[in-house]
């Protein structure tokens, strides 16, 4: 057996086998609740997670918020209101295609992205907008994410975080 693989193995069985995730993954994202599970996947290994930004809550249009891991952002999350009525297609395609990126779309286009953003969009009435006061036609929800390892796995785990979080976050703020 070669030296190499004597480390190797050495490593694995003490527990020493690489990165290690030595903090706690959020349960909730932007003040709202979600499984561990649908997050997980998006938060590399690192010593400590850290919060920035907005709680989403009904007193603004526009809600921003990340979670950095080691100083590196690892998910950023913005909500809006607005006047416009985009789908999700619409908003993917226009930042993918310039970029010669693949964009994919799921639930007739109330869902859709591209490498690793993915884009929600819900019916939203009965506030202002961010728009200068216009009343809202639609929620917007944006989702980027950092830590994958190919486009095409993390679209499935980006869809399942957007529907779930989609209505939660509508709701929260303000749409109905």
């Amino acid at each position: 057996m070669s030296a190499a693989a004597a480390l190797s193995l050495a490593l694995i069985a003490s527990g020493c086998g690489g990165p290690q995730v030595n903090y706690a993954v959020p349960t909730d994202v932007c003040g709202l609740s979600v499984d561990r599970g649908l997050v997980q996947p998006f938060f590399p290994p690192g010593d400590r997670v850290e919060f920035d930004g907005d709680a989403f809550d009904g007193k603004r249009a526009k809600s921003f918020c990340q979670y950095y891991v080691d100083g590196n952002t690892a998910l950023a999350v913005d909500g809006r209101r607005s006047a416009q009525n985009e789908t999700a297609t619409q908003l993917a395609k226009r930042y993918a295609d310039p970029a010669h990126l693949t964009s994919w779309t799921q639930s007739g286009g109330r869902i859709a992205g591209y490498a690793g953003t993915v884009y929600g969009t819900a019916p939203c009435s009965g506030n202002p907008s961010d728009s200068e006061g216009q009343p809202a036609r639609s929620y917007t929800l944006k989702i980027s994410v950092n830590h994958y390892t190919n486009a095409k796995s993390v679209r499935t785990e980006l869809a399942k975080l957007m529907s779930a979080l989609l209505p939660e976050a509508a709701r929260a703020r303000g749409c109905r």
